[in-house]
């Protein structure tokens, strides 16, 4: 286990804010190009056509009293475009339409298909079934309204195509070097910085925050990730006691609020300035 030294971390939960692989397939146009360690961050890095994953090596980190376990995974140094997401889903409304702007307006139900589908496009093993079946083609209709059904979905941990990120896993990677076992405080600690003096550099805040920007325009943080504060909310897996919410983190209002996170997020929402960043499993 790799134990990653820093200094004590900080973090407010914002409960209830009411906005927000190597594959060779030869046919894929997200084939992978090279693997390499590049960039602001020494992370190893898979350079697809449409996608770029950082890896984020194992580590543990304290929230609140508990200590959390990670293991090594890769995520999208990017929220998932407009570009990505059409090319994989087909049309697609957000808030503002751009290829560069990270795909809002999107049901939890909608991202597990993106989920398997790209996993297909790369000769990669789906991780979600519904049913048993892990072809999304063959689940039918997303549904517009809550379906138990569709909430029955399961992940295939052995899998090693993309998924939504787990919220542990989510937080270490936003926190980077700074993570630590030392101290489960949060309140203002963002990612690729502590304190206010320097956000500016890392994420979209003050008056410009509520507006959704272009994927990596600002620096990324230690891991190598864009816009993990700030710009659009991003759903994890974890869901609440029932099922029906989950939760959506590192996004902001008015105002870039350090690594918050609401569990609130309906299977059946669609909901502006919410989307999501896919992660896969390190083999």
């Amino acid at each position: 286990m790799k134990k990653v030294n820093v200094k004590a971390l900080v973090c407010a939960l914002c409960a209830g804010a009411t906005f927000g692989f190597v594959s060779c397939y030869t046919d894929s146009k997200y084939e992978e190009l090279e693997t390499s360690s590049h960039s602001s961050s020494e992370n190893e890095t898979k350079n697809l056509k449409s996608l770029t994953m950082k890896k984020i090596e194992s580590g543990s980190f304290k929230f609140g009293d508990e200590t959390k376990t990670i293991d090594s995974f890769f995520m999208a140094e990017t929220e998932t475009t407009q570009k990505l997401y059409k090319e994989i889903m087909g049309t697609h409304e957000c808030s503002s339409e751009g290829d560069d702007l990270p795909v809002d307006k999107v049901r939890f139900y909608e991202t597990l298909v993106f989920c398997n589908k790209l996993s297909e496009k790369e000769g990669l093993t789906p991780v979600y079934k519904k049913g048993g079946e892990s072809n999304a083609s063959n689940w039918g209709d997303v549904p517009t309204s809550d379906d138990a059904t569709w909430n029955a979905i399961t992940e295939d941990s052995s899998a090693n195509g993309f998924r939504l990120p787990h919220k542990d896993e989510w937080v270490f990677a936003a926190l980077g070097t700074n993570a630590s076992e030392d101290s489960g405080d949060y309140r203002d600690y963002y990612s690729g910085c502590i304190g206010r003096d320097e956000l500016a550099e890392f994420a979209w805040a003050g008056e410009n925050s509520a507006q959704i920007h272009q994927v990596a325009q600002k620096k990324a943080n230690s891991n190598g990730l864009y816009d993990m504060s700030g710009n659009v909310w991003e759903l994890c897996w974890d869901a609440a006691g029932d099922g029906k919410q989950h939760v959506r983190i590192g996004g902001d209002s008015k105002d870039c609020i350090p690594l918050s996170e609401s569990w609130d997020y309906p299977n059946n929402g669609d909901w502006g300035q919410v989307g999501f960043r896919v992660v896969q499993k390190s083999e």
